[in-house]
């Protein structure tokens, strides 16, 4: 018979693979790590099931549980209606964050874990301190520890493209939602157009 582990149980959100990399390898050694698959913004769906498998591939390779939430996108459009004409860092993702990150926390306390976190922080793109404000506000809510770390930190980035590479996981261009997706396309757009 196995000994429990002494380790703290965390929840870790994520919504791609690739982010996913570097906090399953920095935070391995002081937490038994459980994955939440949670992307009710990720557009279109043939796109959330490319992610979803990536997950679980990455999750099967390095032992870890992944979890999948349940995929609804009209949620994710009535958290950021007030918010649609906004654009990608704005309080429209601050509403999509909120959601992702309450949905873990409420999962996290339900299933017993010692906290949770996300793996946004990995991206150069997103603000650390807003989801670590976020973070101490669900979790407050929701009676569970949140785990503030800011994985861009000593290239966490860089990091999670080598281990994307390492172990062939598909990198997406945009967040994830269809916003940002038609904002990707427009930066490509004009990158194009510049070149010529």
């Amino acid at each position: 018979m196995t000994p429990p582990s002494s380790r703290k149980r965390l929840l870790l959100h994520a919504c791609c693979a690739p982010c996913a990399t570097v906090p399953l390898e920095r935070l391995a050694d002081q937490y038994d790590i459980t994955v939440f698959f949670y992307g009710p913004n990720i557009h279109p769906r043939e796109e959330y099931l490319l992610r979803l498998a990536d997950q679980r591939r990455l999750g099967q390779e390095l032992g870890v549980e992944v979890i999948e939430g349940d995929y609804r996108p009209a949620e994710w459009g009535r958290a950021i209606r007030a918010f649609r004409t906004l654009p990608e860092g704005s309080a429209r993702c601050e509403a999509c964050y909120r959601l992702r990150m309450r949905a873990t926390a409420l999962l996290a306390k339900d299933k017993s874990f010692d906290a949770f976190t996300v793996t946004l922080t990995v991206s150069r793109h997103k603000n650390s301190k807003l989801l670590a404000q976020i973070g101490k506000e669900v979790s407050a809510d929701a009676g569970v520890a949140y785990l503030a770390v800011d994985l861009k930190k000593q290239d966490g980035y860089g990091l999670s493209v080598q281990r994307s590479h390492q172990y062939q996981l598909r990198r997406q261009d945009y967040c994830g939602c269809s916003l940002s997706r038609s904002e990707a396309r427009l930066r490509r757009l004009r990158q194009i157009e510049r070149h010529r």
